[in-house]
């Protein structure tokens, strides 16, 4: 899939991104839930996606970079764009090879891969903005006092549909792991109960 950006969004202002990502109700999907159009409001120069998924047993963040390659790049171009960073940086672990021959080939100009050690805790924002970047954030302050934004692959991938398609958020994909009878990676409606997820990965063993 070609990561090409079409005239039309090539042509976007910064402004015109945030207020598309703004409409679209895009939110940070890391769990705080912070509104992505405010973080780039930021003026920085190193956009960065934290792609570790530091817990062992999550898949989601990697099966996405696999299948949805081209649009995760083109959602960091218009982060890039939108926060007027000069580089822009995915952080993801060693082990994530199908992910990583994916991105690989896409990559253009002023967009990298930096290679994490399959260790855990990597994927810690602070820490993984100094192994990607040799930043270091100090204690209390924010990535962008530094000069990098950091979100994570769902969230950009949700910033490139906002931008294309001005798509609203009305999904999330998780990882259905652990103690269930089959576990999955799966898109589920926003709003539908734990009970309904469980069921789609065939119920509780404990």
């Amino acid at each position: 899939m070609s990561t090409a950006i079409n005239s039309v969004e090539m042509s976007l202002s910064a402004d015109e991104i945030r207020e598309r990502v703004r409409a679209a109700g895009v939110v940070g999907a890391g769990g705080a839930g912070f509104p992505a159009h405010v973080k780039l409001q930021a003026q920085v120069e190193i956009f960065l996606v934290n792609a570790a998924e530091c817990e062992p047993m999550l898949k989601v963040d990697q099966q996405l970079m696999w299948q949805q390659a081209a649009r995760l790049v083109r959602g960091v171009q218009y982060a890039m764009t939108a926060t007027g960073a000069r580089e822009g940086v995915i952080a993801l672990k060693e082990k994530y090879r199908w992910a990583i021959d994916a991105l690989t080939p896409l990559l253009p100009a002023g967009i990298r891969l930096h290679i994490l050690p399959d260790v855990y805790p990597a994927g810690d924002e602070v820490l993984t903005i100094w192994m990607a970047t040799g930043r270091r954030v100090a204690p209390a302050a924010l990535p962008a006092s530094v000069g990098v934004v950091v979100n994570n692959v769902q969230t950009v991938l949700n910033i490139a549909r906002a931008v294309e398609q001005q798509f609203p958020v009305t999904r999330r994909t998780l990882t259905v792991n652990g103690a269930v009878a089959r576990p999955l990676t799966v898109t589920v409606p926003i709003g539908m109960s734990l009970r309904e997820v469980l069921a789609l990965a065939g119920g509780a063993t404990v």
